[in-house]
C-alpha cells in the first residue's frame, strides 16, 4: 500500500484526490492546503487528515507527494519533497522561470527521487495508438502534425493571474505532445495570440486564443491551435499528414 500526501485541494487537487482514492493500492494520509475549508472538504471525502506541508513531509510513513497547488508553489514543494526523500508527482509547470526549474531538477537528481510532471496525454491510449501508427510507418514519413486544444470555458480570472498564461499553462501540454510525437526538437518557433473570448483574461494580462507553428531540423512542421472556449465541449484533436 502506497501512502500519499496531497498538496493542494482546489479544482485539480480535488480531481487527483478522487482518482487516488479510487485506487485500492493507495492511501491518502494527509491533505495540505492554506485554504482550510478546501482542505477539510477534500479530507472528509477521502478520509485523510488536514496538516501543514512540513508535518506531512516529516512523516516517514508518507512515501509519495502529489503536488496540485498553485503554480507559484510548485518549485518550493518539489525541492522540499525531494529533500525529504519522497517520490513526487507535480502538476505542470514546475515553475515559470527556467533557472528555477533547473534548480529543482538538480535537487531531484542529487536526492535521487522519482519526479513525474503531469503531462497526461502521453499516457492516453488514443494518443499512444496515434504515435504507434506514425512509428510503424502507416502514414509514411511525417510531414505535418496538427494539434487542436480547446477548453469548454475559460478558467476563473484568479486562476489566470497565477497560471503563467496560455502558453505556459495550457499549450504546455501541446508542446510536450508535439515533441513526443515528432521525435525531434523544434529549431524554429513562431507564435501569435489574441484575447477574443473573455475581456477579463486580457485585463489580467493574458490571451485566450493562440496559434504556434514549429519546424524541426529535418523540416517536419507542427501547428498548434488553442482556445479557452469551445461551446460544444472539450476538444482535443491530432492530425498527422505524411
Amino acid at each position: 500500500m502506497a501512502i500519499f500526501a496531497l498538496f493542494g485541494a482546489g479544482r485539480i487537487g480535488m480531481m487527483h484526490a478522487q482518482i487516488l482514492n479510487s485506487m485500492p493500492t493507495i492511501t491518502i494520509k494527509y491533505i495540505c492546503d492554506p485554504v482550510t475549508a478546501a482542505a477539510e472538504e477534500a479530507a472528509n471525502k477521502v478520509g485523510a487528515q488536514v496538516v501543514e506541508a512540513d508535518q506531512a513531509l516529516a512523516d516517514p510513513a508518507v512515501q509519495a507527494i502529489l503536488i496540485a497547488s498553485s503554480t507559484d508553489t510548485h518549485a518550493e514543494l518539489i525541492i522540499k519533497s525531494a529533500e525529504a526523500g519522497k517520490a513526487i508527482f507535480c502538476e505542470k509547470p514546475i515553475h515559470l522561470d527556467s533557472a528555477r526549474v533547473r534548480e529543482c531538477l538538480s535537487v531531484v537528481a542529487t536526492k535521487n527521487v522519482p519526479l513525474v510532471i503531469g503531462f497526461n496525454r502521453r499516457f492516453d491510449p488514443h494518443f499512444a495508438a496515434f504515435k504507434s501508427q506514425i512509428e510503424t510507418g502507416k502514414i509514411g514519413g511525417l510531414e505535418i502534425l496538427s494539434i487542436t486544444s480547446r477548453d469548454p470555458a475559460p478558467p476563473p480570472t484568479s486562476y489566470i493571474k497565477v497560471s503563467g498564461g496560455i502558453f505556459r499553462d495550457m499549450m504546455i501540454h501541446d508542446f510536450d505532445l508535439a515533441r513526443w510525437i515528432l521525435g525531434q526538437e523544434p529549431v524554429e518557433v513562431s507564435a501569435q495570440s489574441s484575447c477574443l473570448v473573455a475581456s477579463s483574461i486580457g485585463d489580467a494580462g493574458d490571451s485566450d486564443t493562440a496559434l504556434v507553428t514549429m519546424r524541426t531540423a529535418s523540416g517536419k512542421l507542427c501547428q498548434i491551435s488553442n482556445s479557452r472556449r469551445a461551446i460544444y465541449g472539450y476538444d482535443q484533436r491530432l492530425e498527422a499528414h505524411g
